[in-house]
This record gives C-alpha cells, structure tokens and sequence, in this order.
C-alpha cells in the first residue's frame, strides 16, 4: 500500500492561534501538489500515517464499559 498524502493549510485566527487544516487527501504527492497548484493555495503536502474519524478510537486505545 503506498502512502497518502494530505494538503494541509496553516489558518491564522483573530486571536493569534493557528490551526492546521486538511484541504483533501491525495494518492501521491504529485496529485497532492498539484491540487495545490489547481486550488491555488499556499498548502503543505505532508505523508498521512493514519485517519482517525472523529468519533473513532485507535485500535491501541481500550475501553471499560
């Protein structure tokens, strides 16, 4: 399995925080970089080591019911 990559973009708040955001994930870098160039953003193609959805919980974690 070849590894993904994620457009991701720095945003700057109002209240001086930044956060991360995913633009979309890629088969590849080249798709990723030009879904940047497509999209014309200043974006970051970073390898995605793993999805977590939001109400998901990795496989390491365990839980007592």
């Amino acid at each position: 399995m070849e590894t993904l990559f994620a457009l991701v973009l720095t945003v700057g708040l109002t209240n001086g925080d930044f956060q991360d955001v995913v633009v979309g994930v890629y088969d590849n870098l080249q798709q990723c970089e030009a879904a940047a160039v497509e999209q014309q953003v200043a974006g970051e193609c970073f390898p995605v080591e793993r999805i977590v959805r939001a109400d998901e919980l990795p496989a390491g974690d365990v839980v007592k019911f």
